[in-house]
């Protein structure tokens, strides 16, 4: 089993150099540039960019070691090689390795969780493969598979301009390491002061235009302002009731900061507003 893990470490980090070479030849949709260009005569206080990934890795057993190796190669492959931080955290049927950096310009954090398998009266227990383990086990009742997942959370402040690349780049990781599972991209920029509802409706109709994007269902109303649609030029999609969805506009009022909130995702918006 160790060696098969470690043969699709070797494999993913293999196609994710090919994978990376290809980036931005596709035709696309410019989304950084319709975000940016959508409020017509006012300027953004900010522009950020958030990428979540979350995914099935597969149920198998992992060491310490392994799950390790396995965030840190992630790691390797967003450009991070040193200066992180690396622990891990037990819970009850739980542990999760995290390994995360932080900077003025945003953060990584990248996480392996292990959900132990649940047995019932009615579900045989697993085969064991390896011998099994005595003494201090880290939390772990033994070698027996178990469910790993991973998690991958990207931040960059004041800068949109990379975030169709690093969803592309998470993307692509997924699939060469066959991790089920959903990359999002969400932009969030403010403005000062609060928009009305005609205000709103107009940036977000100009930013549909300037996305090609179709109006698949939507919400209008004053506390909840949000939007979602399909854009045969944006990427990677969803279906909801039969219908593509890889755009989600929403638009909220931080009375906090007296800031217009705006957020583009794709597919869908993974983050509170």
């Amino acid at each position: 089993m160790k060696r098969a893990m470690y043969a699709v470490i070797v494999l993913w980090a293999v196609l994710t150099a090919v994978y990376m070479t290809n980036m931005g030849r596709a035709d696309k949709v410019s989304i950084s540039t319709a975000f940016t260009d959508s409020v017509d005569g006012e300027e953004w206080c900010e522009l950020d960019t958030y990428i979540e990934g979350y995914g099935k890795f597969g149920v198998c057993y992992l060491t310490q070691e392994e799950k390790e190796r396995l965030v840190e190669n992630i790691a390797s492959a967003l450009g991070i090689t040193s200066s992180y931080g690396l622990a891990t955290v037990y819970e009850e049927e739980v542990n999760t390795t995290v390994l995360s950096k932080n900077s003025v310009n945003g953060s990584v954090t990248i996480k392996a969780i292990t959900q132990e398998q649940q047995r019932t009266e009615n579900t045989a227990e697993p085969a064991v493969t390896e011998p099994q383990v005595t003494g201090n086990t880290n939390g772990l009742a033994g070698t027996q598979p178990q469910a790993q997942y991973v998690y991958v959370n990207i931040t960059v402040y004041n800068n949109i301009d990379c975030a169709v690349s690093y969803r592309e780049l998470v993307e692509g990781m997924f699939d060469a390491m066959g991790i089920q599972g959903n990359v999002n991209m969400n932009l969030v920029g403010s403005l000062e002061g609060a928009l009305n509802s005609t205000e709103k409706n107009e940036l977000a109709d100009g930013l549909l235009d300037r996305l090609g994007a179709k109006v698949v269902t939507e919400n209008r109303d004053n506390d909840i302002f949000t939007i979602y649609a399909y854009s045969k030029g944006a990427g990677s999609y969803i279906t909801i009731g039969g219908n593509k969805i890889n755009m989600n506009i929403a638009i909220g009022y931080d009375e906090e900061q007296d800031r217009t909130k705006v957020y583009l995702a794709s597919p869908i918006n993974s983050l509170d507003y």
